[in-house]
């Protein structure tokens, strides 16, 4: 794991790089897809505020501590990292459970986290969004995704529960 430690508006010393580069480092001992941890340690008039970022495989973490002293703001954002990792390998471990699960009862599927469970794959028609509209109502669905022809870009209409229409167009800029 590559560390990084930064001091801002701080005195950052050898001690306190240490202290901070030992209690980082445990965090790999718990989670070894740890590719990068970055420190920010700053003073701000009587706040000393502790940051870190790990970078992992496929997931990032990041918390913040402010206390009066640096020492109580590594400890304390350092706790807040181990509890995001320590959630976040317990969602991996339920997932890998549930998957290894044959079909599960209606009573058990009912309490169960939304997942996917189909995939639709289509290559989207060249139209105007009225012409969507017209579409979507002679397959009697709620919603179509479409390519606008006038943008050349996706777009998706959609039936309102009030009985109109909306149009979804995304916007990068």
């Amino acid at each position: 794991m590559k560390l990084i430690v930064t001091g801002r508006h701080l005195d950052l010393d050898d001690d306190i790089r240490l202290y901070a580069e030992k209690k980082v480092s445990k965090a790999e001992t718990y989670f070894d897809r740890i590719i990068e941890a970055h420190v920010l340690l700053s003073a701000e008039k009587h706040r000393r505020i502790a940051e870190i970022t790990l970078n992992a495989k496929g997931v990032t973490f990041h918390a913040q501590e402010v206390t009066e002293n640096i020492y109580a703001s590594i400890d304390g954002v350092v706790e807040k990292i181990d509890t995001q990792i320590r959630r976040y390998k317990e969602k991996l471990q339920d997932r890998k459970h549930h998957s290894k699960e044959l079909a599960p009862s209606v009573e058990e599927d009912s309490e169960a986290e939304p997942r996917i469970i189909k995939v639709n794959k289509f290559a989207p028609k060249p139209m105007t969004p009225d012409e969507a509209v017209m579409q979507m109502l002679l397959l009697d669905d709620d919603f179509l995704m479409f390519s606008n022809s006038q943008t050349n870009q996706v777009n998706l209409v959609y039936r309102r529960r009030d009985g109109n229409y909306g149009w979804i167009e995304p916007d990068f800029e």
